[in-house]
């Protein structure tokens, strides 16, 4: 299908950023004055109370611009990649916004240079908006290098990144899967694919032939694995961390106790509930010998309806409607004003996200095709957007961007009351052993898998720093053996399991998959008490937006992080539902 043959009505309206090439153009120019005005400054931004002020709002207003020109040409661009015209104002864009980054390097450390003078200003009411950001910005002065090594590790940016690119670059040549006679191709998506197979024999080849050239290559990657690693641990030593994991830890200000209490529900406090449910999981297949290649295979066929888009905005309406007539006008808003660009078509962009900018309504970008993933992504995505809504609402450009730590609460928090929706007015059981199938592998990701890539994350670092020099061999075993107790007894690791710790891309993000866990624990905690019509927490927590740090938004909304409240509802939650999912696997 080409887009031009899809109704106007389905696909998303940008003109509210730029109706036309010579508003683009124009806001560009706009953008460049404000730039070389900021640039100007230079030396002086506190030079008075007025100065500062002034500073402020102009930067606050090249950010504001800058985003509108490259989130608008971006997705001009996700939707007509072969339009000469949007890929070059996507080029423009990001060229200017590199070359504004480049320019304004001097802010910070001039703020710094005149803390006690700043600190000043921000007593005062009218430079009241300014002191969460001012705080950010003082708050990374123990962990600023002197000036030459803040200039050696810019110039060694490169270096550190060489690790992760030839990660990306270096794909691996599997061998075919025999199918049906046939040899068919091989790569991460398909071998993820079949592993969902109900031919055991195609399921062991694809395990085997795809993890088999991880086991190949196995020193390429542990050389690109470990030196991404060394990376992160010098520059923390640089940085005047005392760990990696504590300089990944900081931007988001959570802290080693809290890393440390996720592993610990997730890896020894809860872990049963997840060995049960592999134990289920081998009892429903009726294997002897359940291994790893087995853990895929869906234990319920798929009860899949057809939704058309009506159809799904009035479950949504509904399934969301705990959340109050606001929340359920704006999903209106979002179907009738035309925030979403809805189905796949040559050159568009494959899977799902909401963006948009703080001069525009939020957008959605998904390729429906109908199914329940497509109404359970439509709830996820909308979820970005809402929290986008409320919190460009209630706050200032400067504070009105929710940080990553939190992105994902409000889509999950979606999530969680759809499924529980569709549970409650379902009348077929198989409809119903599907729905809680599927929330429980998403739990199983989140909750479980998470936390076991973050403990390999945080052994490989410490090692390290610890002063150990690595192989291959000694990467492979300690993540084998994280997977034997992982799985539990009724599992049978195989051994090819061990090189899977080379294809996990987020091993190259710096500790960021604890983030899941916390988000699924905190959205868990949000949605109970929603359907219970305790909504005020969650919608003030909506418009907090970047005005406070993230952990301190969670604490006021009452699910707070670092105790154990959160992940005690969480997991309980993933336990009540493999209860239930058990009993209704014994009922039908």
């Amino acid at each position: 299908m080409e887009r031009k043959e899809i109704r106007i009505e389905d696909t998303w309206d940008l003109s509210g950023l730029f109706a036309d090439q010579a508003q683009f153009d124009t806001a560009m120019e706009q953008a460049k004055q404000l730039l070389s005005e900021i640039t100007q400054a230079q030396g002086h931004i506190t030079e008075s109370r007025e100065s500062f002020r002034q500073f402020m709002d102009k930067q606050e207003a090249l950010q504001r611009q800058c985003e509108n020109l490259t989130v608008y040409a971006q997705m001009r661009a996700d939707v007509e990649p072969e339009d000469p015209q949007v890929q070059q104002n996507l080029a423009k864009s990001v060229a200017f916004v590199n070359q504004a980054a480049a320019a304004t390097t001097f802010v910070d450390q001039e703020f710094i240079e005149h803390q006690k003078t700043v600190e000043a200003y921000l007593t005062e009411e009218d430079c009241a908006d300014y002191r969460y950001p001012m705080e950010e910005t003082f708050r990374t002065i123990p962990h600023r290098p002197d000036a030459p090594t803040e200039h050696l590790l810019a110039q060694m940016s490169e270096l550190f990144q060489n690790p992760q690119k030839t990660f990306k670059a270096f794909v691996p040549e599997f061998k075919p899967v025999m199918i049906d006679g046939k040899e068919e191709f091989l790569n991460q998506a398909i071998m993820n694919q079949l592993l969902h197979n109900p031919d055991r024999e195609i399921r062991k080849q694809a395990f085997e032939h795809f993890y088999e050239e991880y086991r190949r290559h196995q020193n390429v990657f542990c050389s690109t694995l470990t030196g991404h690693a060394q990376g992160q641990v010098l520059q923390a030593k640089l940085h005047h961390f005392s760990s990696a994991l504590e300089a990944s830890l900081f931007e988001d200000g959570a802290d080693i106790p809290l890393f440390n209490q996720v592993l610990e529900m997730a890896n020894t406090k809860y872990h049963p509930a997840f060995w049960r449910y592999n134990e289920l999981k081998k009892k429903i297949m009726k294997l002897d010998d359940c291994t790893s290649y087995d853990l895929n295979v869906p234990l319920v066929q798929a009860v899949d309806g057809h939704y058309d888009l009506d159809q799904c905005f009035e479950i949504l309406d509904q399934a969301l409607a705990p959340l109050g007539e606001e929340y359920q006008a704006l999903l209106k808003r979002a179907r009738t004003e035309r925030w979403i660009d809805y189905y796949p078509h040559q050159g568009k962009r494959g899977g799902a996200y909401s963006w948009g900018t703080y001069d525009s309504n939020p957008f959605v970008l998904t390729n429906f095709t109908g199914g329940y993933d497509s109404l359970s992504t439509l709830a996820h995505e909308l979820g970005h957007s809402m929290h986008s809504f409320f919190s460009h609402r209630a706050n200032r450009p400067l504070l009105a961007d929710y940080r990553i730590f939190v992105a994902e609460v409000a889509s999950t928090v979606n999530e969680v009351l759809l499924n529980q929706y569709m549970l409650q007015h379902s009348d077929d059981p198989k409809m119903k052993a599907s729905l809680l199938y599927n929330m429980l592998e998403q739990l199983v990701g989140t909750l479980y898998r998470q936390p076991m890539f973050a403990q390999f994350e945080a052994w490989l670092h410490e090692q390290l720093e610890a002063g150990e020099a690595l192989s291959s061999s000694d990467l492979t075993e300690y993540y084998y053996k994280l997977n034997q107790d992982y799985y539990g007894p009724a599992v049978t690791v195989h051994e090819l399991e061990k090189y899977k710790c080379y294809s996990v891309p987020h091993f190259y993000y710096n500790f960021y998959v604890y983030k899941y866990t916390i988000g699924m624990s905190v959205a868990l905690s949000f949605a109970s008490r929603i359907l219970k019509g305790e909504t005020e927490d969650y919608l003030r927590f909506l418009t907090r937006g970047g005005s406070c740090a993230p952990i301190d938004q969670l604490v006021e909304a009452g699910a707070d992080p670092r105790g154990e409240q959160v992940y005690d509802d969480a997991f309980r939650y993933f336990e009540e539902t493999l209860d239930q999912f058990e009993k209704l696997m014994q009922e039908i």
